[in-house]
């Protein structure tokens, strides 16, 4: 089985003020020793740089440089999942599937990469919003 991670992992594992901040170090960091089994999907790691980097999502944001610098430790440590043109199929059997809008289609770029890649399950902290996508 291939597992991936959330954005919100990331985020909690970099902001100590989360209160699912160890839990989320402990996952991120038990992927990375099982690097063969667990990648990362693109827009992931371009959510993770929006989010941590913005003080009105975290309490102690991340300037751009410590979190480019954080983004090049997981390009180095995970494999990268990443889109090409069978993602935009999949991407749009998704959307007019489950009728996903606004926000949701971030998530649904996710779904298409593990679909796409054969990653079978996602560390999250919010399964709701995979719920539709991944039944």
């Amino acid at each position: 089985m291939k597992y991936t991670l959330d954005t919100n992992i990331l985020v909690y594992a970099a902001d100590r003020s989360f209160p699912l901040h160890a839990q989320a170090v402990e996952i991120r960091d038990r992927a990375a020793a099982e690097r063969e089994t667990v990648c990362l999907c693109f827009p992931v790691l371009l959510e993770f740089f929006a989010v941590i980097t913005d003080p009105s999502h975290v309490r102690h944001p991340l300037s751009t440089e410590e979190a480019w610098q954080e983004v090049n430790v997981y390009l180095n440590t995970f494999c990268i999942l990443y889109p090409n043109e069978g993602t935009w199929r999949r991407l749009s059997d998704l959307l007019m599937r489950y009728r996903i809008a606004r926000q949701g289609v971030f998530d649904a770029l996710i779904v298409a990469l593990m679909l796409q890649h054969g990653v079978t399950g996602i560390y999250t902290a919010n399964r709701r919003d995979f719920a539709a996508s991944l039944r």
